[in-house]
């Protein structure tokens, strides 16, 4: 249908508007361009952020920066998987003292030092997010003078680390934060009042995650009163005692991830009626359950991850039966083998993983009844019978992981060429011999490729390496 007069006069309209706006917007001042020009020249990675030109409006023109349209001050700066390269952060950045919003994620600092100074001028920022930057050494204390801070990401920096400020002091003027992100940050020198300070510091957190953070000893019953807790990722941690039982109340919670946690007890006494709770993974955790009939009430659960060996009869025709579930971890025991055929009820997975269980007495051949599986990862695991065929009926498969599984001398099946939606595939490990099939020629879509301490040759696997 053709549009009417009046549409084409308000879209005339909108259009004049748009250009007026632009026309009035004011062009980056002199003092900003010439700031974001000294960081430029700190990366050293060919032709850098190739748009910051001298002489050009660094608020119009310039990739990942954004202006106030009244004063042309850089309030914006995202150089977010820029993959820039440094061997540091050059002060210049601290003269872009109206930025809301920070971030260098995914750019490489090569181990540099954060500067002592510099970060306490950012006094508007809400956003901060230095994330997988390697940078080393300690947090430093300017950070801890943002007090507008909703936001902050020091995720996976393994080098970096509290001491002078503490966490404590460090956490102390936040009141403000909503989101924080430090995995993989060193905090073992908080000892046990990591949850305290949260408590006291920061009430109204809505995500929280410090997975791997080498944080040790109890969680404090003070952790509870975080009651605006969306997101817990305490994963792979050395936590001891009891996990506070109330959180299992929080009806805004969507994600709890404890796992890899084994001196952790885990007693779950109820999930309510009417949970969001999305993501529940307490694998590798010390898990008990006083009522399993709640997890019937887990209606929006997608991801589950738990311990073969606590899961009985009653708890797996629970599990079956979730109606979102998608995705399921199951972390094997040493002691005792479950069988889990039960497995095969939940059809409409699409990616299942399969930790330290030992399927040497019991082929999985039940495994072919998951036709929907978009993603197969086995870890630790023992056949000493072939490994099933069926797997080969998957044809959804995108990406196959077999890590450090003892396939006793093996030879990789020829039906791994029936998976032709892979694009990733990968064997550490995994004590395959022999030649490598040719039916993994019909594997068109094959991006990734890894083979990492398995005893297969042949031509098929030379080309394979050498294309």
């Amino acid at each position: 249908m053709a549009p009417t007069k009046e549409r084409l006069h308000s879209l005339m309209h909108l259009f004049i508007a748009c250009l007026l706006k632009l026309s009035t917007a004011a062009p980056c001042l002199p003092d900003q361009a010439s700031s974001l020009l000294q960081l430029k020249a700190s990366f050293f990675i060919g032709d850098s952020l190739p748009s910051w030109q001298a002489g050009t409006d660094c608020c119009h023109h310039w990739e990942g920066v954004t202006c106030d349209v009244a004063f042309g001050r850089v309030i914006s700066l995202d150089l977010g998987e820029f993959d820039l390269m440094s061997s540091r952060l050059d002060p210049a950045l601290f003269n872009l003292t109206s930025l809301r919003n920070l971030s260098l994620a995914f750019n490489d600092f090569r181990g540099a030092s954060l500067p002592a100074s510099g970060f306490e001028r950012l006094t508007d920022i809400i956003h901060l997010n230095l994330s997988y930057t390697y940078f080393f050494g300690q947090i430093p204390i300017g950070i801890a003078c943002l007090k507008n801070l909703v936001t902050i990401d020091l995720s996976s920096n393994y080098g970096l680390y509290f001491e002078r400020p503490s966490f404590k002091t460090f956490m102390a003027n936040m009141s403000n934060l909503r989101e924080l992100y430090i995995d993989q940050v060193d905090l073992c020198s908080s000892g046990s009042t990591w949850s305290t300070v949260l408590a006291d510091s920061v009430p109204q957190l809505q995500v929280l995650s410090l997975f791997k953070c080498y944080i040790s000893g109890p969680i404090h019953p003070s952790f509870s009163r975080l009651r605006s807790l969306t997101t817990i990722n305490l994963g792979y941690n050395m936590f001891e005692g009891h996990f506070p039982t109330k959180i299992f109340q929080l009806k805004s919670l969507r994600t709890l991830d404890l796992s890899a946690n084994p001196m952790l007890s885990v007693r779950l006494t109820h999930f309510p009626a009417g949970n969001n709770l999305e993501t529940l993974n307490l694998a590798g955790t010390n898990f008990s359950c006083d009522m399993p009939s709640s997890f019937g009430n887990l209606e929006h659960l997608k991801n589950l991850g738990l311990n073969t060996m606590d899961i009985d009869d009653k708890l797996s025709a629970l599990i079956s039966k979730l109606p979102s579930l998608d995705d399921l971890q199951l972390m094997g025991p040493d002691t005792k083998n479950p069988i889990l055929s039960w497995v095969s009820n939940i059809t409409q997975l699409t990616h299942l993983m399969f930790d330290g269980y030992d399927f040497s007495k019991s082929i999985p051949t039940w495994i072919g009844k998951l036709t929907w599986l978009e993603g197969l990862i086995i870890v630790d695991c023992s056949f000493s019978m072939p490994i099933p065929y069926q797997i080969g009926n998957l044809t959804r498969l995108a990406d196959l992981v077999f890590w450090n599984c003892d396939f006793f001398e093996q030879r990789m099946p020829s039906w791994i060429g029936n998976l032709t939606k892979l694009v990733s595939f990968s064997i550490h490990d995994c004590n395959f011999s022999g030649p490598i099939p040719s039916t993994i020629g019909n594997l068109i879509q094959l991006e990734e490729l890894v083979v990492w301490s398995s005893h297969i040759s042949g031509e098929t696997m030379s080309r394979l390496l050498s294309s």
